[in-house]
Order: C-alpha cells, then sequence, then structure tokens
C-alpha cells in the first residue's frame, strides 16, 4: 500500500486552471449548461438542475445544479437561493425536466 499524501501544488483542477490562465471549474460549468440547452432544443429533457426564481425588482433567474433533486435540496439550504431569495423573490420552483420555455428571458446563474 502506497502513503499518498496530498499534493501540496493543490488539485488537478487548480494545477490545470493556473497551467491554462483559465478557472477549469467555470469552463466545465459552462460547457454542461451548453450541452443541456442543446438537448432541451433537440426535444429531449434536460438533465442539470434549475431552480426558477421570479423576482420582483431584478431580472427572473434560473440557478444550475447538477440534478433536479440537487436543485430541489438547494432551494431550503444553499446560501445563493437564499440570498436571493431574501432579496426579491416572490417564488421559487424546480421544474422536471426543464425545458426551454423554463428557461426564456431568465438570468442563468452557475454557482
Amino acid at each position: 500500500m502506497t502513503d499518498r499524501t496530498p499534493d501540496p501544488r493543490g488539485s488537478l483542477d487548480e494545477r490545470l486552471s493556473r497551467e491554462l490562465g483559465i478557472d477549469v471549474t467555470a469552463v466545465e460549468a459552462h460547457a454542461r449548461l451548453r450541452l443541456d440547452l442543446l438537448r432541451m432544443q433537440r426535444g429531449q429533457p434536460g438533465q442539470l438542475g434549475y431552480v426558477l426564481l421570479n423576482r420582483r425588482h431584478h431580472p427572473n433567474a434560473a440557478v444550475v445544479f447538477a440534478s433536479p433533486d440537487e436543485a430541489r435540496r438547494a432551494r431550503g439550504s444553499h446560501t445563493l437561493i437564499d440570498s436571493l431569495c431574501k432579496e426579491d423573490c416572490l417564488d421559487t420552483s424546480v421544474p422536471d425536466p426543464a425545458t426551454l420555455s423554463d428557461l426564456a428571458s431568465r438570468e442563468v446563474i452557475l454557482p
């Protein structure tokens, strides 16, 4: 058995981000969102989870999560969702599956 000590230079994503000069985690999140939107454009169900926020003084928003189950859990326990709801939220929902019409005219937020 080998002893694996943590790499002092950080995780693989952190090292890649440094070497490439981009935020690899953010790029992956954008790619997952684009793929999900393509699925929906083809008439297939979306696979990501979206917390839809209807807001009073700001554009309505959709916060993206890895799955509908994760989005449902986030409605009551995610600091970003809680903060957005405190600002001016009128209502939240989690469509399952999401469709393009659910996301139309919404600001999309990748936490």
